[in-house]
């Protein structure tokens, strides 16, 4: 692999413990790593980091430095924990994973030298690679330090070490031995006949070096793009495939680009119009699924319960959202909506009963399943600083039921910090498995509910309410009269009503008229796959 050096230091062992097998197949990392020094508790997470995950190599200051993984099953979050062996005076002060793909993890640690503080600061890049379990003979974890980049210059005008934006950096494995590291930075254009304008610049790590690839073309159909440019900073990046990369401006739409090129051409999508919960940050996120295959648009914004769009302090509507999914068809570009969910069917969910009635946020979609959305609910009361309660779902959006919730009392995860998804359990795994068997069998398993004081808390899942679904068949027509014309409306009836002894239609009548049409179109399409 074209990265850099990796080396076999002697240090002690890193944290131990030994999670059982297999591995998941897809885990959500969290940025933060877990450093040696942190006072770090684990009481909330279900294993410690994993002995069989260690790689080794050293800084840049010949530093020994381990890495290795806490994985929780999703929608539990993931980390990445290090061990460096310092020596007095010196501080790793900052250790953050940047990216993310199949079996490779980018990581930047920053570690300074007291007293010189910033100015005696060295950055470091590794790419923590999970091997190959599953090969003859098995290939371990390996830990690769990649040459260091002194691309911009500081104040002095020395070469100055440069420290990656984690929301506007990417990695793209290809591959055995072929990597790419790219961040994207755009500056407006500081000519005043033509505000609008601006230059884009691609940083990359390819074939084993640092170059710059400055103004690549932008591709765009947006009559509106021109004044949107100077505004297009990335929220996340997204691996698509095996060339590309997708820079996601969660406010307005997407840059793709096919790393690879000699010549790489930025091309801009734009993000579905609809309304926007905010921030973007918590109500919005576009996710690679189905293999690395898709792009999934989740968009989530509250309402009323009179159905009126945003937040209100109307006590009926306390939480209540709807969450919106696309996906965008990479034949032409065009989003197709596919889901949507109203929280409070969720909440009608006997397996429900446990969890509090809080905004739906932070949406990450499974790597696998397109249907399969995990959500991050947090106290209000505890949502501006300090410790927070969180909640983590796992929701089928195709039969609105909940997969999995946990709690996370006093988490130290910050919300406003994107979790991303990763492949790189899978590789740990001792097994290989085809594409054919990575599909998740659709069938609904107990869902398990736990935290400090309720320990394997087992609900039986169940697609009914808590209370009868009852209605005369006069209301239910006249709510599908108002919203379909006759062909569809006998479709609803025929696919919907004859099926769940009426659940379904309960639900309809519950939700504000003005989002029941959206409602019963998705579910006579989901009934149709």
């Amino acid at each position: 692999m074209e990265t850099g050096t990796s080396d076999t230091a002697t240090a002690e062992q890193p944290f131990s413990g030994s999670p059982s097998a297999p591995y998941p197949r897809w885990v959500m990392l969290e940025r933060d790593c877990i450093k040696s020094n942190d006072d770090y508790d684990y009481s909330s997470s279900s294993t410690p980091a994993d002995a069989n995950t260690l790689a080794t190599s050293r800084t840049t200051s010949g530093h020994p430095i381990q890495a290795s993984l806490h994985i929780a099953e999703s929608p539990a979050s993931s980390r990445m924990c290090l061990n460096l062996l310092l020596p007095d005076g010196v501080d790793a002060r900052y250790a953050t994973v940047i990216a993310a793909h199949r079996d490779s993890v980018l990581i930047e640690v920053i570690v300074i030298e007291d007293p010189g503080g910033y100015e005696s600061a060295t950055i470091d890049h590794f790419v923590y690679n999970a091997g190959a379990a599953a090969a003859e003979p098995p290939c371990p974890p390996v830990l690769s330090l990649l040459p260091p980049c002194y691309i911009t210059e500081n104040y002095s005008g020395h070469p100055e070490c440069q420290q990656l934006s984690p929301s506007a950096t990417g990695i793209i494995r290809r591959g055995d031995n072929e990597l790419v590291v790219a961040e994207l930075t755009i500056a407006a254009d500081s000519d005043e006949d033509a505000p609008e304008l601006g230059a884009a610049e691609l940083l990359l790590f390819r074939y084993g070096k640092w170059i710059v690839v400055k103004c690549p073309e932008i591709r765009n159909d947006d009559p509106e793009f021109g004044k949107l440019f100077p505004q297009l900073f990335a929220d996340t990046v997204v691996p698509i495939g095996d060339r590309q990369l997708c820079w996601v401006i969660l406010s307005n739409g997407l840059l793709l680009c096919d790393v690879f090129e000699e010549n790489p051409v930025l091309e801009y999508v734009k993000l579905p119009v609809d309304l926007c919960g905010w921030p973007p940050s918590r109500n919005r996120n576009v996710c690679v699924t189905a293999g690395g295959s898709a792009l999934k648009f989740v968009n989530i914004y509250p309402r009323c319960c009179c159905g009126g769009m945003g937040a209100t302090n109307c006590q009926r509507s306390h939480g209540a959202c709807v969450v919106y999914t696309w996906t965008l068809r990479m034949s032409d570009m065009e989003w197709v909506k596919d889901g949507m969910v109203d929280a409070t069917e969720l909440w009608a969910l006997d397996t429900y009963e446990w969890l509090p009635r809080l905004h739906l946020g932070h949406p990450v979609v499974s790597m696998d399943e397109p249907h399969v959305i995990c959500f991050v609910m947090v106290e209000a009361n505890c949502a501006s600083y300090g410790n927070k309660t969180q909640w983590k779902l796992m929701v089928d959006m195709r039969s609105k039921t909940i997969r999995s919730a946990s709690c996370y009392p006093e988490e130290r995860w910050d919300p406003s910090s994107n979790l991303i998804p990763s492949n790189v359990s899978y590789y740990l795994n001792t097994m290989s498995y085809s594409k054919g068997e990575s599909k998740v069998d659709t069938e609904m398993s107990p869902v398990q509910v736990s935290n400090d004081d309720t320990s394997n808390v087992m609900l039986q899942s169940s697609c009914e309410s808590s209370e009868e679904a009852t209605m005369k068949a006069s209301e239910i027509l006249a709510a599908l009269q108002e919203i379909l014309d006759r062909d569809d409306m006998l479709k609803a009836i025929y696919k919907i009503l004859c099926h769940d002894n009426g659940r379904r239609f309960g639900t309809l009548l519950s939700l504000p008229k003005n989002t029941r049409k959206d409602w019963l179109l998705m579910e006579m399409k989901a009934s149709e796959d």
